[in-house]
């Protein structure tokens, strides 16, 4: 199945492909395809080549690393419409730095790093495009150093919970895409401490659960306890 005939429309709505060429994007599709995952299967490990970055179009891959004791650290966790991998293409030695894993049934895309790496030498657009979006994510890996660092795991825990709201409405639902002991990792909480913390904030009447969803009964509560954090986190500052 080739993405030359199929899917190219979506692509095209994706921000590193809207402001390319016709040409250029021609090119990148020449050596693109859709790729099939099925549930847990590993896409890459770390040290592998990294000659390919990805886009999520259903589905969920998981970041990880592992210790030498095999316990796994969730670095992220990527959803449809998501690219991951493609700051590789400018990291020395050219290794993918984590490994990659289905957590369900998983289309994603496919890229080229060569010809993709060809076009951006011909656009500038495209150039600021990626440092735009690279700009984007530093500030928020920034933001989680700082709370790893900085604050407890209950502060983690809303913080994750509000910047992960889908609606506007006055009680929010927070609809849980990975399990609570991926996210808990991704938070660097252990699974006991996060299902005691929702436990706590359930009691005080500040959230309610059923079952994957988590509605914020309260978020202005909520962001009272973490301060400024959550604003700062809105707004990019941090």
């Amino acid at each position: 199945m080739s993405i030359s005939n199929l899917f190219q429309q979506e692509l095209r709505q994706h921000y590193l492909f809207r402001s390319l060429p016709d040409d250029a994007f021609e090119h990148i599709l020449q050596k693109s395809n859709l790729a099939s995952l099925k549930r847990n299967e590993i896409l890459f490990e770390q040290g592998n080549e990294a000659s390919r970055f990805f886009l999520v179009r259903s589905g969920q891959v998981m970041l990880f690393q592992t210790s030498p004791e095999g316990n796994e650290k969730v670095v992220d966790i990527i959803g449809p419409g998501q690219t991951f991998a493609e700051a590789v293409m400018f990291m020395e030695g050219n290794r993918y730095p984590v490994n990659a894993r289905s957590t369900s049934n998983t289309e994603l895309f496919y890229f080229d790093n060569e010809a993709f790496t060809k076009e951006l030498l011909k656009s500038n657009a495209l150039c600021f495009t990626m440092m735009a979006d690279m700009s984007t994510r530093l500030k928020g890996l920034l933001t989680e150093i700082s709370e790893l660092t900085i604050y407890n795991a209950k502060h983690r825990l809303i913080s994750y919970l509000l910047g992960h709201i889908n609606d506007l409405q006055d009680q929010p639902t927070v609809k849980l895409t990975a399990t609570k002991s991926m996210i808990a990792s991704r938070l660097s909480i252990t699974p006991e401490t996060f299902s005691r913390i929702l436990s706590k904030l359930k009691k005080e009447g500040l959230i309610s659960i059923d079952d994957e969803s988590i509605t914020l009964i309260k978020p202005d509560q909520l962001k009272e306890i973490i301060g400024e954090t959550f604003e700062k986190r809105k707004s990019g500052c941090m």
